[in-house]
């Protein structure tokens, strides 16, 4: 790897480490210790890049080991500093960079476990099914997340009409509310003009991105045929493989 590379690489982890020690700071003195577990998990988040070259004994190059910087901070900038709520396509933009990135990771680990460089439709296959369930996982862990500690991070939309067998008018048959506009509970008007759906719309929607994303990411790879290695093993000759580091 050349020197000028791994300067650059530095830095970045660096930089997203004291920005998240410097939003720490920012929320205790703002009274935001219920934000405070992000950003510490950030800190650690943004150590990952390095820790996969060491570990795995491979070179990510540049532009996307940015990009993972990147990616890894995109959560507390959008929960921490409100770009969820000012952003509104902030949410979305990182699902989408998570089925890219975690693709990328599922090709990497495919080859690294089989070996093999004659496989590029299974290379694709394992990519977009690892991504998948990545995404699939996180989901579970808003669920927890809201379910156990109260938080909101399935978000919810304001929905005007739903379908249901619950409304349905003999067993087994689906009955229908439209043109909702306002909705009371227990005497109170909700400040919305319509139904709130309580974050499956969210939930389905960020997977549905993150396996586009995917998608995409595995299209690109195998379109490449490894002419523009993105992760490059040190150790054994096979797709990532092209140079030992220097």
């Amino acid at each position: 790897m050349h020197k000028r590379e791994r300067h650059v690489k530095l830095f970045g982890t660096i930089l997203c480490e004291v920005f998240a020690f410097l939003t720490i700071i920012y929320l205790l003195a703002d009274g935001e210790a219920d934000r405070l577990a992000l950003a510490f998990g950030t800190l650690l988040l943004a150590l990952l890049p390095m820790l996969l070259e060491k570990l795995l004994r491979c070179r990510i190059c540049l532009p996307v080991y940015l990009f993972a910087l990147a990616y890894a901070i995109g959560p507390m900038l959008g929960h921490c500093w409100k770009l969820y709520y000012t952003v509104p396509v902030w949410d979305k933009l990182l699902h989408i960079c998570g089925g890219v990135m975690f693709a990328i990771l599922g090709a990497y680990l495919f080859d690294f476990l089989v070996k093999r460089k004659d496989l590029p439709a299974a290379r694709a296959i394992f990519a977009l099914c690892f991504s998948v369930a990545i995404a699939v996982l996180w989901e579970f862990c808003e669920f927890g997340a809201d379910t156990f500690l109260g938080m909101d991070m399935q978000d919810d939309t304001v929905i005007h009409g739903l379908t249901s067998y619950l409304l349905g008018d003999s067993l087994g048959m689906t009955g229908s509310i439209l043109n909702i506009q306002s909705v009371s509970v227990n005497g109170l008007l909700l400040p919305m003009d319509g139904y709130i759906d309580i974050g499956l719309i969210d939930t389905m929607l960020d997977m549905l991105l993150e396996t586009v994303g995917a998608i995409a990411a595995c299209m690109i790879i195998l379109l490449d045929k490894d002419r523009h290695p993105i992760i490059q093993n040190y150790n054994s000759i096979n797709y990532y493989c092209i140079r030992r580091v220097t």
